[in-house]
């Protein structure tokens, strides 16, 4: 099996690239977490604005087009966050396998 699978300029690369997005990913992430917390109180303003039952006002304040838009908005932000950390984790898995190969690669 050839050590040279990971060379070390796709090393250099993956390891620009996490230090390139450290900044990109803490606000995705904010983004996210902004997202939900923005959801929650758009449901809970329509609940307490609404009348009814505490069913009813559920429904009211699940259906709405505010609530739909919220929830647009936490899709969206999610997208972002994972497709980020999906690639920030290939980076981290191209770090691993040089490591694990060069480990070998001294001991041989």
């Amino acid at each position: 099996m050839s050590h040279d699978i990971i060379s070390d300029e796709k090393l250099e690369s993956a390891l620009l690239y996490l230090s390139l997005t450290d900044d990109k990913y803490a606000h995705a992430k904010a983004g996210l977490e902004r997202s939900e917390i923005l959801r929650k109180r758009v449901r809970a303003r329509i609940f307490l604005g609404a009348s009814g039952t505490v069913a009813e006002r559920q429904a009211i304040a699940e259906g709405s087009a505010e609530s739909a838009e919220a929830d647009d908005a936490y899709i969206e932000a999610l997208g972002a966050s994972e497709s980020l950390k999906a690639r920030r984790q290939r980076a981290e898995i191209v770090i691993d396998v040089w490591r694990s190969l060069n480990a070998s690669k001294r001991k041989s």
